[in-house]
């Protein structure tokens, strides 16, 4: 387990220490400019409403990441570079990190680059962090990987499966079902920037749909039993991003089936 400082300061805020405590709000990083929606302990700044993760703190050391058997070390800007990050594929506008792997050079958000190498879903599958594969991924429909779509993959351990998740629509599911979320009930607004990776998240929500087959014209038992599968899917993304047990949304398709 990494042991992180409970206080620090850094050069780009003048307002003293950080101190390390919960998030009691989705925030905007300080450090790599991304969107926060996981309410985990996080460096905040006790004068304003600066929030920085523990990942992003800078550091003066480079890292080995076996996973692509890389040296890392921490940037703080891309100084108007236009770069993308390896294991989301969206666009890096703070902080990273940046190395050479086989004459290849390699960029990543300070959280991408500090993914867990192992996960275990709500039903116990263990999934495991990989550069590539061939399989599709159950959320957007596309193949794990290829010269167009660039994203990591958590895969099953299981040699059977032939499924993935892709980085990238973890992040982008959680983020769209977040925004949603605050926009239904009505939740003030977290300040500018508070619901970014929104259209991100939402372009991949349409062929998720697609390959769930949940659309309007289908009526009746076909739908729910769509619906249950778009139901146990979302409960495994969220226990992938969160390590929440699973969301009690199956209730409403039994309520859904008993009184159609």
């Amino acid at each position: 387990m990494e042991l992180h400082q409970k206080e620090i300061s850094i050069n780009n805020h003048n307002h003293g220490l950080l101190k390390l405590k919960l998030a009691q709000k989705p925030y905007n990083c300080g450090g790599c400019k991304e969107p926060e929606y996981d309410l985990q302990a996080c460096y905040q700044c006790l004068k304003c409403d600066f929030h920085l993760h523990k990942e992003c703190v800078p550091s003066p050391y480079p890292f080995y990441l076996g996973l692509i058997s890389c040296d890392l070390t921490f940037q703080s800007d891309p100084r108007g570079n236009i770069i993308t990050c390896d294991a989301c594929g969206k666009h890096v506008r703070g902080s990273f990190y940046q190395g050479l792997s086989h004459g290849k050079p390699r960029y990543l958000h300070p959280c991408c680059a500090k993914l867990p190498f192992k996960r275990t879903d709500n039903s116990g599958v263990v999934l495991d962090l990989k550069e590539k594969t061939s399989s599709i991924c159950l959320i957007c429909g596309n193949q794990g990987h290829s010269k167009d779509f660039k994203s990591w993959v958590y895969v099953p351990r299981s040699s059977g499966a032939n499924y993935c998740y892709h980085v990238s629509c973890v992040k982008g599911k959680v983020e769209t079902w977040k925004t949603t979320e605050e926009d239904s009930n009505r939740r003030r607004s977290y300040g500018p920037g508070g619901g970014a990776g929104t259209s991100g998240g939402a372009q991949m929500m349409e062929p998720a749909q697609r390959q769930l087959g949940i659309v309007k014209s289908r009526r009746g038992e076909k739908v729910l039993d769509f619906l249950d599968m778009a139901v146990e899917i979302f409960n495994i993304v969220v226990s992938l991003l969160f390590g929440l047990p699973p969301l009690p949304f199956s209730l409403v398709v039994k309520w859904l089936r008993k009184n159609k």
